[in-house]
């Protein structure tokens, strides 16, 4: 992706228990960030704390359904730790 392409906000909603069920799935998917954001792919990501109930990543992509595509792959979805998604366009003014 390039600097001029769309940016969208993904919200993840997490299964309860997020922080222990996590565990065995976590390096995988840290792995899978950090690819995207080598790309070029990913902005931002990180969830919210206390309780870990909520996902944010901030991509770049051609447009949604690209965006639902690349999250496909994330080894939270694959393990059904994934209970919600929100995908918006995002209008991007400081950052990536």
């Amino acid at each position: 992706m390039t600097a001029n392409s769309p940016t969208f906000l993904v919200l993840y909603t997490y299964v309860p228990d997020m922080e222990q069920r996590r565990a065995p799935h976590r390096q995988d998917h840290l792995a899978w960030i950090r690819d995207l954001a080598d790309k070029g792919t990913l902005l931002v990501a990180g969830a919210a704390q206390e309780p870990v109930d909520t996902g944010v990543l901030v991509v770049r992509a051609a447009d949604a359904h690209e965006v639902r595509r690349l999250l496909l792959d994330d080894p939270y979805a694959l393990a059904n730790l994934i209970t919600g998604v929100v995908v918006r366009p995002f209008g991007l003014v400081v950052g990536g």
